[in-house]
């Protein structure tokens, strides 16, 4: 699960990242456009780049961070897997169980 966060959250080609890009190219297109709700667009694309998204983003990244280490963390005592079961017993010639 951590690896696909890692593909949502990366610094400088997750989706998130991508997402930012994506809407202060917008705002910068609304910029250009002048017409008279144009600079609200834009400044609504930019709010929702710099405040919504930082927030989801870091949340996402403690939460990748958590399982990762989840997963490299060594075994605590006691709370390893029990040993594989050996072999199952083959009989012998005489027909006895080893």
């Amino acid at each position: 699960m951590s690896d696909r966060l890692e593909v949502v959250t990366a610094a400088h080609d997750g989706i998130l990242a991508s997402l930012d890009q994506l809407l202060h190219s917008l705002a910068a297109v609304y910029d250009g456009l002048g017409g008279p709700t144009d600079r609200h667009i834009a400044a609504r694309m930019r709010y929702l780049a710099e405040h919504r998204l930082g927030p989801i983003t870091a949340d996402l990244l403690h939460t990748r961070e958590e399982l990762a280490d989840r997963t490299t963390a060594t075994a605590r005592p006691g709370t390893s897997l029990p040993a594989a079961a050996s072999a199952a017993p083959t009989p012998t010639a005489s027909g006895r169980i080893r």
